[in-house]
Protein backbone atom coordinates (compact mmCIF):
# COMPACT_ATOMS: atom_id res chain seq x y z
CA UNK A 1 0.00 0.00 0.00
CA UNK A 2 1.16 3.55 -0.69
CA UNK A 3 2.48 5.28 2.40
CA UNK A 4 0.78 8.44 3.24
CA UNK A 5 0.68 11.55 5.72
CA UNK A 6 -1.92 13.55 6.67
CA UNK A 7 -2.82 16.27 3.96
CA UNK A 8 -5.30 18.10 5.56
CA UNK A 9 -4.66 18.90 9.56
CA UNK A 10 -1.81 20.65 10.91
CA UNK A 11 -0.72 22.47 13.96
CA UNK A 12 -0.67 26.37 14.31
CA UNK A 13 2.51 26.02 15.89
CA UNK A 14 3.60 29.61 16.21
CA UNK A 15 2.32 33.38 17.12
CA UNK A 16 3.55 36.07 14.69
CA UNK A 17 2.48 39.56 14.53
CA UNK A 18 2.18 41.46 11.81
CA UNK A 19 4.26 44.71 13.80
CA UNK A 20 5.58 47.87 11.77
CA UNK A 21 8.29 45.26 10.29
CA UNK A 22 6.47 43.50 8.33
CA UNK A 23 7.93 44.32 4.34
CA UNK A 24 5.64 42.61 1.42
CA UNK A 25 8.46 42.75 -1.00
CA UNK A 26 10.61 40.88 2.12
CA UNK A 27 8.08 38.35 2.13
CA UNK A 28 7.51 37.92 -1.22
CA UNK A 29 11.16 37.12 -1.77
CA UNK A 30 11.06 34.84 0.99
CA UNK A 31 8.35 33.27 -0.60
CA UNK A 32 8.94 32.22 -4.08
CA UNK A 33 12.61 31.53 -3.26
CA UNK A 34 11.13 28.87 -0.42
CA UNK A 35 8.91 27.48 -2.82
CA UNK A 36 11.68 27.22 -5.63
CA UNK A 37 13.57 25.31 -2.88
CA UNK A 38 10.75 23.15 -1.43
CA UNK A 39 7.89 22.58 -2.98
CA UNK A 40 7.92 18.94 -4.56
CA UNK A 41 5.92 20.12 -7.98
CA UNK A 42 8.01 23.11 -8.82
CA UNK A 43 10.33 21.69 -11.75
CA UNK A 44 6.73 20.41 -13.81
CA UNK A 45 5.16 23.66 -12.85
CA UNK A 46 8.10 25.63 -14.16
CA UNK A 47 8.32 23.93 -17.12
CA UNK A 48 4.31 24.93 -17.69
CA UNK A 49 4.95 27.86 -17.75
CA UNK A 50 8.69 28.15 -19.17
CA UNK A 51 11.80 29.38 -17.22
CA UNK A 52 10.91 32.81 -19.06
CA UNK A 53 7.50 33.13 -17.72
CA UNK A 54 8.33 32.25 -14.34
CA UNK A 55 11.02 34.67 -14.13
CA UNK A 56 8.10 36.89 -15.81
CA UNK A 57 5.78 36.30 -13.10
CA UNK A 58 8.41 36.78 -10.25
CA UNK A 59 9.01 39.90 -11.90
CA UNK A 60 5.72 40.80 -12.06
CA UNK A 61 5.38 40.38 -8.64
CA UNK A 62 8.02 41.69 -7.25
CA UNK A 63 6.58 45.18 -8.55
CA UNK A 64 3.10 44.21 -6.57
CA UNK A 65 4.97 43.86 -3.15
CA UNK A 66 6.14 47.35 -3.46
CA UNK A 67 2.92 49.11 -4.46
CA UNK A 68 1.21 51.60 -2.20
CA UNK A 69 -0.96 50.07 0.87
CA UNK A 70 1.23 46.43 -0.06
CA UNK A 71 1.54 45.79 3.45
CA UNK A 72 -2.15 46.07 4.21
CA UNK A 73 -2.79 43.81 0.91
CA UNK A 74 0.12 41.46 1.45
CA UNK A 75 -1.73 38.16 2.07
CA UNK A 76 -3.56 39.05 -0.75
CA UNK A 77 -0.35 39.66 -2.83
CA UNK A 78 1.23 36.39 -2.52
CA UNK A 79 -1.89 34.05 -2.63
CA UNK A 80 -2.51 35.46 -6.32
CA UNK A 81 1.05 34.47 -6.78
CA UNK A 82 0.76 31.13 -5.31
CA UNK A 83 -2.78 30.50 -7.46
CA UNK A 84 -0.18 30.68 -10.61
CA UNK A 85 1.14 26.90 -9.30
CA UNK A 86 -2.45 25.77 -10.23
CA UNK A 87 -2.16 23.08 -7.30
CA UNK A 88 -5.06 22.91 -4.92
CA UNK A 89 -2.56 21.77 -2.04
CA UNK A 90 -0.90 25.28 -2.24
CA UNK A 91 -1.79 28.11 -0.25
CA UNK A 92 -2.17 30.11 2.65
CA UNK A 93 -3.47 29.80 6.40
CA UNK A 94 -3.43 32.40 9.26
CA UNK A 95 -2.29 31.33 12.54
CA UNK A 96 -4.00 34.01 14.63
CA UNK A 97 -7.31 32.20 14.89
CA UNK A 98 -9.57 35.11 16.46
CA UNK A 99 -6.76 37.72 17.61
CA UNK A 100 -5.85 40.77 16.35
CA UNK A 101 -2.96 42.69 15.83
CA UNK A 102 -3.23 46.50 16.99
CA UNK A 103 0.00 47.36 14.82
CA UNK A 104 -1.64 46.19 11.80
CA UNK A 105 -4.10 47.93 12.47
CA UNK A 106 -2.80 51.25 12.48
CA UNK A 107 -1.30 50.99 9.19
CA UNK A 108 -4.75 50.16 7.41
CA UNK A 109 -5.88 52.79 4.77
CA UNK A 110 -9.38 54.36 4.82
CA UNK A 111 -11.23 55.56 1.44
CA UNK A 112 -13.57 58.16 1.57
CA UNK A 113 -16.78 57.56 -0.28
CA UNK A 114 -18.68 61.25 -0.93
CA UNK A 115 -22.41 61.37 -0.77
CA UNK A 116 -22.66 61.57 -4.62
CA UNK A 117 -20.64 58.40 -5.05
CA UNK A 118 -23.41 56.96 -2.03
CA UNK A 119 -26.29 57.61 -3.95
CA UNK A 120 -24.87 56.66 -7.18
CA UNK A 121 -23.80 53.62 -6.37
CA UNK A 122 -27.60 53.02 -4.50
CA UNK A 123 -28.55 52.61 -8.13
CA UNK A 124 -26.32 50.95 -9.64
CA UNK A 125 -27.38 47.39 -11.24
CA UNK A 126 -23.98 46.05 -11.58
CA UNK A 127 -21.42 44.55 -9.00
CA UNK A 128 -20.90 48.29 -7.76
CA UNK A 129 -23.80 48.77 -5.21
CA UNK A 130 -24.50 49.62 -1.63
CA UNK A 131 -24.68 46.08 0.15
CA UNK A 132 -25.29 44.70 3.69
CA UNK A 133 -24.11 41.53 5.60
CA UNK A 134 -27.33 39.81 5.43
CA UNK A 135 -27.10 37.95 8.70
CA UNK A 136 -27.03 41.39 10.86
CA UNK A 137 -27.60 44.10 8.46
CA UNK A 138 -26.25 46.34 11.32
CA UNK A 139 -22.80 45.11 11.40
CA UNK A 140 -21.66 46.04 8.34
CA UNK A 141 -22.53 48.18 5.08
CA UNK A 142 -20.39 48.45 2.38
CA UNK A 143 -19.52 50.17 -0.66
CA UNK A 144 -18.28 48.01 -3.63
CA UNK A 145 -16.35 50.04 -6.10
CA UNK A 146 -14.13 49.67 -8.78
CA UNK A 147 -10.57 49.67 -8.79
CA UNK A 148 -7.99 50.43 -10.96
CA UNK A 149 -5.16 48.19 -8.58
CA UNK A 150 -3.44 45.79 -11.00
CA UNK A 151 -3.93 43.50 -7.95
CA UNK A 152 -7.90 43.58 -7.60
CA UNK A 153 -10.72 44.64 -9.27
CA UNK A 154 -13.38 45.68 -6.48
CA UNK A 155 -12.95 47.00 -3.38
CA UNK A 156 -15.05 46.86 -0.54
CA UNK A 157 -15.75 49.79 1.65
CA UNK A 158 -16.97 50.14 5.45
CA UNK A 159 -20.03 53.25 4.94
CA UNK A 160 -21.45 52.41 8.21
CA UNK A 161 -21.11 49.71 11.09
CA UNK A 162 -22.38 49.44 14.54
CA UNK A 163 -19.63 46.72 15.26
CA UNK A 164 -16.11 48.08 17.49
CA UNK A 165 -12.80 48.69 16.00
CA UNK A 166 -14.78 49.41 12.27
CA UNK A 167 -14.44 52.87 10.64
CA UNK A 168 -15.77 54.23 8.04
CA UNK A 169 -13.61 53.95 4.99
CA UNK A 170 -12.29 51.04 6.28
CA UNK A 171 -11.34 48.20 3.51
CA UNK A 172 -13.92 45.19 3.97
CA UNK A 173 -12.77 43.11 1.23
CA UNK A 174 -10.73 43.00 -2.22
CA UNK A 175 -12.08 40.86 -4.97
CA UNK A 176 -10.00 39.89 -8.37
CA UNK A 177 -12.56 38.39 -11.15
CA UNK A 178 -11.85 35.17 -11.65
CA UNK A 179 -14.78 35.22 -14.79
CA UNK A 180 -17.77 37.37 -15.07
CA UNK A 181 -19.50 35.95 -11.40
CA UNK A 182 -16.31 34.56 -9.59
CA UNK A 183 -13.61 36.50 -7.83
CA UNK A 184 -11.20 35.37 -5.45
CA UNK A 185 -10.06 38.10 -2.97
CA UNK A 186 -9.64 38.95 0.87
CA UNK A 187 -12.37 39.49 3.52
CA UNK A 188 -11.18 41.54 6.63
CA UNK A 189 -13.05 39.44 9.32
CA UNK A 190 -14.83 40.96 12.16
CA UNK A 191 -11.00 41.19 14.06
CA UNK A 192 -10.06 42.86 10.92
CA UNK A 193 -7.64 40.72 10.07
CA UNK A 194 -7.16 39.51 6.20
CA UNK A 195 -8.21 35.91 5.22
CA UNK A 196 -8.39 34.51 1.91
CA UNK A 197 -12.05 34.30 0.64
CA UNK A 198 -14.07 33.23 -2.46
CA UNK A 199 -16.63 35.62 -3.65
CA UNK A 200 -19.49 35.37 -5.79
CA UNK A 201 -21.67 38.04 -7.88
CA UNK A 202 -25.20 37.22 -8.07
CA UNK A 203 -27.83 39.36 -9.45
CA UNK A 204 -28.01 41.79 -5.91
CA UNK A 205 -26.44 39.02 -4.17
CA UNK A 206 -22.64 38.99 -3.34
CA UNK A 207 -22.69 35.37 -1.64
CA UNK A 208 -22.70 34.37 0.91
CA UNK A 209 -22.49 37.31 3.12
CA UNK A 210 -23.66 40.53 1.22
CA UNK A 211 -27.31 41.44 -0.02
CA UNK A 212 -27.90 44.87 -2.37
CA UNK A 213 -29.59 47.68 -0.49
CA UNK A 214 -32.98 47.84 -1.38
CA UNK A 215 -33.59 44.10 -2.56
CA UNK A 216 -34.96 40.91 -0.31
CA UNK A 217 -33.01 37.80 0.71
CA UNK A 218 -34.38 34.99 -0.46
CA UNK A 219 -36.06 32.46 1.75
CA UNK A 220 -33.83 29.74 1.16
CA UNK A 221 -30.87 31.96 2.23
CA UNK A 222 -32.28 32.53 5.40
CA UNK A 223 -30.44 29.71 7.22
CA UNK A 224 -27.25 28.13 7.42
CA UNK A 225 -26.99 24.34 6.40
CA UNK A 226 -27.05 22.12 8.81
CA UNK A 227 -23.76 19.84 8.57
CA UNK A 228 -23.85 16.20 8.70
CA UNK A 229 -20.46 14.81 7.79
CA UNK A 230 -21.95 10.90 8.29
CA UNK A 231 -24.69 9.22 7.80
CA UNK A 232 -26.27 5.79 7.27
CA UNK A 233 -29.99 4.39 6.10
CA UNK A 234 -31.40 1.64 4.10
CA UNK A 235 -32.65 2.49 1.18
CA UNK A 236 -34.86 -0.72 0.45
CA UNK A 237 -34.37 -4.32 1.53
CA UNK A 238 -31.87 -4.43 -0.62
CA UNK A 239 -29.43 -1.18 -0.74
CA UNK A 240 -27.76 0.71 2.14
CA UNK A 241 -26.69 4.21 1.91
CA UNK A 242 -23.11 5.29 3.43
CA UNK A 243 -22.42 8.98 3.36
CA UNK A 244 -18.97 9.87 4.11
CA UNK A 245 -18.06 14.23 3.88
CA UNK A 246 -14.73 14.42 5.47
CA UNK A 247 -11.58 11.83 5.63
CA UNK A 248 -10.15 14.03 8.11
CA UNK A 249 -7.87 12.68 11.06
CA UNK A 250 -10.04 13.66 13.97
CA UNK A 251 -12.45 11.99 12.10
CA UNK A 252 -11.20 8.64 11.72
CA UNK A 253 -12.17 6.80 15.25
CA UNK A 254 -15.83 7.80 13.77
CA UNK A 255 -15.61 6.40 10.45
CA UNK A 256 -14.55 3.52 11.85
CA UNK A 257 -17.28 2.99 14.16
CA UNK A 258 -19.73 4.37 11.39
CA UNK A 259 -18.93 0.67 9.25
CA UNK A 260 -18.36 -1.45 12.69
CA UNK A 261 -22.20 -0.27 13.10
CA UNK A 262 -22.98 -1.33 9.98
CA UNK A 263 -21.32 -4.43 9.51
CA UNK A 264 -24.08 -6.80 9.30
CA UNK A 265 -26.17 -4.71 6.97
CA UNK A 266 -23.03 -4.49 4.65
CA UNK A 267 -22.15 -7.79 4.83
CA UNK A 268 -25.94 -9.23 4.21
CA UNK A 269 -26.85 -6.47 1.72
CA UNK A 270 -26.37 -6.59 -1.95
CA UNK A 271 -26.10 -3.16 -2.39
CA UNK A 272 -24.28 -0.42 -1.13
CA UNK A 273 -24.63 4.07 -2.34
CA UNK A 274 -21.20 5.38 -1.11
CA UNK A 275 -21.90 8.90 -1.07
CA UNK A 276 -18.57 11.03 -0.86
CA UNK A 277 -19.69 14.11 -2.56
CA UNK A 278 -17.77 17.00 -1.32
CA UNK A 279 -15.51 15.12 0.79
CA UNK A 280 -12.40 17.33 -0.07
CA UNK A 281 -10.11 14.55 1.63
CA UNK A 282 -7.89 14.78 4.84
CA UNK A 283 -5.48 11.66 6.29
CA UNK A 284 -5.68 8.09 3.99
CA UNK A 285 -6.11 6.12 7.45
CA UNK A 286 -9.24 7.44 7.54
CA UNK A 287 -10.37 5.83 4.87
CA UNK A 288 -9.06 2.02 5.72
CA UNK A 289 -12.13 0.90 7.25
CA UNK A 290 -14.43 1.10 3.79
CA UNK A 291 -11.51 -0.66 1.71
CA UNK A 292 -12.98 -4.11 2.42
CA UNK A 293 -16.00 -3.78 1.41
CA UNK A 294 -15.58 -2.66 -2.18
CA UNK A 295 -12.12 -4.48 -2.81
CA UNK A 296 -12.26 -7.36 -5.52
CA UNK A 297 -9.67 -7.72 -7.22
CA UNK A 298 -5.81 -7.26 -6.92
CA UNK A 299 -5.38 -3.50 -6.54
CA UNK A 300 -2.10 -1.51 -8.16
CA UNK A 301 -0.52 1.48 -7.05
CA UNK A 302 1.89 3.81 -8.41
CA UNK A 303 4.70 5.19 -5.77
CA UNK A 304 5.36 8.36 -5.14
CA UNK A 305 8.73 10.17 -4.42
CA UNK A 306 9.37 12.56 -1.33
CA UNK A 307 11.60 15.51 -1.85
CA UNK A 308 13.57 15.65 2.15
CA UNK A 309 14.73 18.93 2.08
CA UNK A 310 14.99 20.42 5.68
CA UNK A 311 12.16 23.07 5.44
CA UNK A 312 10.36 19.86 4.41
CA UNK A 313 11.42 17.43 7.66
CA UNK A 314 10.67 20.76 9.93
CA UNK A 315 7.09 20.81 7.71
CA UNK A 316 6.75 16.89 8.81
CA UNK A 317 7.40 17.31 12.41
CA UNK A 318 4.93 20.09 12.89
CA UNK A 319 2.41 17.31 11.53
CA UNK A 320 3.24 14.96 13.88
CA UNK A 321 2.66 17.02 16.98
CA UNK A 322 -0.82 16.82 15.47
CA UNK A 323 -2.88 15.60 18.92
CA UNK A 324 -5.32 14.02 17.13
CA UNK A 325 -2.77 11.25 15.93
CA UNK A 326 -3.34 7.44 17.13
CA UNK A 327 -0.42 6.20 18.69
CA UNK A 328 0.36 4.07 15.30
CA UNK A 329 0.06 7.17 13.24
CA UNK A 330 2.42 8.75 15.82
CA UNK A 331 4.87 5.77 15.57
CA UNK A 332 4.76 5.67 11.74
CA UNK A 333 5.82 9.72 11.56
CA UNK A 334 8.82 8.81 13.63
CA UNK A 335 9.91 6.30 11.28
CA UNK A 336 9.23 8.38 8.58
CA UNK A 337 11.38 11.53 9.79
CA UNK A 338 14.15 9.61 10.62
CA UNK A 339 14.38 8.18 7.30
CA UNK A 340 14.01 11.98 6.11
CA UNK A 341 16.78 13.20 8.36
CA UNK A 342 18.98 10.33 6.66
CA UNK A 343 18.54 11.41 3.18
CA UNK A 344 18.50 15.36 3.45
CA UNK A 345 18.77 17.64 0.12
CA UNK A 346 17.31 13.91 -1.63
CA UNK A 347 14.22 12.75 -3.24
CA UNK A 348 13.79 8.91 -1.42
CA UNK A 349 11.37 6.56 -3.39
CA UNK A 350 8.73 6.78 -0.90
CA UNK A 351 6.70 3.60 -2.11
CA UNK A 352 6.95 1.53 -4.63
CA UNK A 353 4.87 0.83 -7.40
CA UNK A 354 3.63 -2.46 -6.40
CA UNK A 355 0.09 -4.77 -6.14
CA UNK A 356 -1.87 -4.98 -3.27
CA UNK A 357 -3.92 -8.68 -2.92
CA UNK A 358 -3.64 -8.99 0.72
CA UNK A 359 -7.76 -9.20 1.45
CA UNK A 360 -10.63 -11.86 1.51
CA UNK A 361 -13.20 -10.80 -1.70
CA UNK A 362 -16.62 -10.11 0.31
CA UNK A 363 -19.75 -11.55 -1.20
CA UNK A 364 -21.61 -8.34 0.00
CA UNK A 365 -22.00 -6.02 -1.13
CA UNK A 366 -21.58 -7.02 -4.61
CA UNK A 367 -22.46 -3.65 -6.47
CA UNK A 368 -20.80 -0.62 -4.97
CA UNK A 369 -22.35 2.79 -6.21
CA UNK A 370 -20.09 5.64 -5.35
CA UNK A 371 -20.85 9.05 -5.72
CA UNK A 372 -18.49 11.78 -6.72
CA UNK A 373 -17.91 14.88 -7.34
CA UNK A 374 -16.06 18.07 -8.00
CA UNK A 375 -15.59 18.59 -4.04
CA UNK A 376 -13.51 15.03 -3.66
CA UNK A 377 -10.39 15.76 -3.66
CA UNK A 378 -6.95 14.91 -2.37
CA UNK A 379 -7.06 11.55 0.13
CA UNK A 380 -10.72 10.96 -1.15
CA UNK A 381 -9.32 11.05 -4.63
CA UNK A 382 -6.21 8.51 -3.65
CA UNK A 383 -9.33 6.31 -2.17
CA UNK A 384 -10.94 6.07 -5.49
CA UNK A 385 -7.70 5.27 -7.32
CA UNK A 386 -8.19 2.01 -5.60
CA UNK A 387 -11.91 1.33 -4.76
CA UNK A 388 -12.28 2.18 -8.48
CA UNK A 389 -10.29 -0.97 -9.71
CA UNK A 390 -13.13 -3.28 -7.95
CA UNK A 391 -15.41 -4.89 -10.13
CA UNK A 392 -17.95 -4.23 -8.03
CA UNK A 393 -17.86 -0.37 -8.27
CA UNK A 394 -19.17 2.05 -10.24
CA UNK A 395 -18.18 6.02 -9.86
CA UNK A 396 -21.26 8.21 -10.71
CA UNK A 397 -21.57 12.14 -10.86
CA UNK A 398 -18.87 14.43 -12.08
CA UNK A 399 -15.54 14.76 -12.25
CA UNK A 400 -13.51 15.16 -8.91
CA UNK A 401 -11.20 18.73 -8.16
CA UNK A 402 -7.75 16.76 -9.65
CA UNK A 403 -5.73 17.48 -6.47
CA UNK A 404 -3.25 14.52 -6.04
CA UNK A 405 0.11 14.26 -7.81
CA UNK A 406 1.49 16.70 -6.03
CA UNK A 407 0.77 15.81 -2.23
CA UNK A 408 1.36 15.19 1.55
CA UNK A 409 1.24 18.73 2.55
CA UNK A 410 3.28 21.01 5.22
CA UNK A 411 3.16 24.12 7.19
CA UNK A 412 6.09 26.66 7.13
CA UNK A 413 5.84 29.83 8.48
CA UNK A 414 6.11 33.28 6.77
CA UNK A 415 8.65 35.98 7.56
CA UNK A 416 6.88 37.82 9.80
CA UNK A 417 3.03 37.35 8.55
CA UNK A 418 1.18 35.59 10.82
CA UNK A 419 0.23 33.46 8.64
CA UNK A 420 1.85 29.69 6.85
CA UNK A 421 2.44 28.60 3.08
CA UNK A 422 0.93 25.08 2.87
CA UNK A 423 2.28 23.07 0.11
CA UNK A 424 3.09 19.40 -0.87
CA UNK A 425 6.41 17.64 -0.60
CA UNK A 426 5.56 14.56 -2.54
CA UNK A 427 4.99 14.18 -6.36
CA UNK A 428 3.25 10.76 -7.59
CA UNK A 429 4.94 9.09 -10.34
CA UNK A 430 1.73 9.24 -12.12
CA UNK A 431 2.35 11.89 -13.74
CA UNK A 432 5.71 10.27 -15.77
CA UNK A 433 3.63 7.77 -16.97
CA UNK A 434 0.61 10.12 -18.50
CA UNK A 435 -1.69 9.43 -15.71
CA UNK A 436 -1.82 12.55 -13.57
CA UNK A 437 -5.47 13.87 -12.70
CA UNK A 438 -4.21 17.62 -11.37
CA UNK A 439 -7.12 20.16 -12.84
CA UNK A 440 -8.48 17.48 -14.50
CA UNK A 441 -9.98 14.88 -11.97
CA UNK A 442 -11.21 11.48 -11.90
CA UNK A 443 -13.93 10.64 -14.33
CA UNK A 444 -16.95 9.04 -12.69
CA UNK A 445 -18.15 5.82 -15.33
CA UNK A 446 -21.31 7.53 -15.87
CA UNK A 447 -21.97 11.35 -15.56
CA UNK A 448 -25.05 12.30 -13.59
CA UNK A 449 -26.72 15.76 -14.28
CA UNK A 450 -26.51 18.21 -10.99
CA UNK A 451 -30.09 18.64 -11.36
CA UNK A 452 -31.47 15.12 -11.04
CA UNK A 453 -31.61 13.22 -8.00
CA UNK A 454 -28.28 11.25 -7.48
CA UNK A 455 -29.22 8.91 -4.88
CA UNK A 456 -32.11 7.93 -6.94
CA UNK A 457 -29.90 7.39 -10.10
CA UNK A 458 -27.56 5.23 -7.91
CA UNK A 459 -29.75 2.91 -6.99
CA UNK A 460 -31.13 2.74 -10.23
CA UNK A 461 -27.94 1.31 -11.74
CA UNK A 462 -28.05 -0.76 -8.60
CA UNK A 463 -30.94 -2.93 -9.99
CA UNK A 464 -29.80 -2.77 -13.34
Amino acid sequence: MIKKALTIVFVLFCTYSFGQTCNCDVEFQHLHTFMENNYAGFKEKEALMTKAGYQKLVEEYTKYSKLPHANEECIFILSQFLDHFKDHHVGLASTLGGKTDSAFLKQRQTIEISDQKYNELLKSKGKEGIYYFKWDSLAYKIAVIKDKSPVHDYIGVIVSSNLPGWKKGSVKLYAKMENDSTAKGVLFMRNQMPAINGFLFKGDEILGDFQRVGTTIKKDQQQFDHYEPFSSKKLDGKTLYIKVQSFNVSYEKKIDSLFKVNDEALKTMPNLVLDLRNNGGGGDMSYQPILPYVYSDPVKNIGVDLYATEANIEGWKRNAANPDLSEDDKKWYKGAIANMEAHKGQWINWSDDGTYANFTKLPNPSKVVILINNGCASSTEQFLLEARQSSKVTLMGQNTSGTLDYSNWVPSPLVCLPYVVRYPTTRSRRIYIGQGIDNIGIKPNRYLNPKEDWIKAAVQELEK
